[in-house]
């Protein structure tokens, strides 16, 4: 029984530290994440360079005649 109140305190002081840490990793200014990690900036070109989008429609719409009934 005492082992599982160990075993609680151990994931519990672990917990702690992890919230921890991963606040202070969400609190750094973003000046530093710039300066750390600058932005890619794509290619001229770049993979997409020759796609196109669809000009057609591709659901077409079924004409039906109504015809009264007789």
């Amino acid at each position: 029984m005492n082992v599982c109140y160990i075993l609680d305190g151990i994931l519990i002081l672990y917990g702690v530290i992890l919230t921890v840490l991963y606040c202070r990793l969400r609190m750094i200014p973003s000046k530093k994440k710039a300066a750390n990690h600058p932005e890619k900036q794509p290619a001229s070109g770049g993979i997409y360079a020759g796609l196109t989008t669809h000009s057609t429609d591709v659901y077409e719409t079924i004409k039906m005649d109504k015809k009264p009934i007789v």
